[in-house]
């Protein structure tokens, strides 16, 4: 794996299962590699989250700082909804996660950052989310974007 791969990094969750609520305690969640299209290929939800974004996959995996990236960075904030979650080819964790935990629908918002990097917020809904109701998160993710941008240079954590 090359020495600078793009990683999806979880920084908070929250949940109705006390392991939810530290990111800590997550399982093959906390750092997800995304060396290559294909590697991103093979996360059917991050790639669906990546295109209906609206964000170039090539951004995500080697993001620059160049007139491009402005342009990338102001571009109309789109969200990843997944209306029916059960059954869906988006979210494959169906017999560990969807069924067993009611999952309906899944939404998701997030942008570029400056600098390049990548953020998103997903949501696992046990109540169905219509279009609609999605549709307005758009404007929640150019928020939560002025909210991060200042912590968005140097370290995240304080510990590993």
């Amino acid at each position: 794996m090359p020495s600078r791969v793009q990683c999806l990094v979880l920084l908070a969750t929250a949940g109705t299962m006390p392991e939810w609520n530290d990111r800590r305690l997550s399982r093959g969640h906390r750092a997800i590699p995304l060396p290559t299209v294909a590697a991103m290929g093979r996360t059917p939800m991050i790639s669906q989250l990546v295109k209906q974004l609206g964000i170039d996959v090539d951004v995500v995996l080697r993001p620059v700082e160049s007139s491009i990236l402005v342009e990338v960075e102001q571009r109309a904030y789109n969200v990843f909804h997944v209306q029916k979650a059960r059954g869906s080819e988006f979210i494959p964790a169906q017999d560990d996660f969807v069924i067993p935990h009611g999952v309906r629908s899944v939404l998701g918002f997030g942008g570029i950052l400056t600098g390049g990097s990548m953020f998103a917020i997903i949501l696992f809904s046990s109540t169905p989310i219509p279009r609609q109701t999605a549709d307005l998160f758009k404007t929640i993710a150019a928020s939560v974007k002025v909210a991060v941008t200042p912590f968005s240079r140097g370290p995240i954590f304080a510990s590993p």
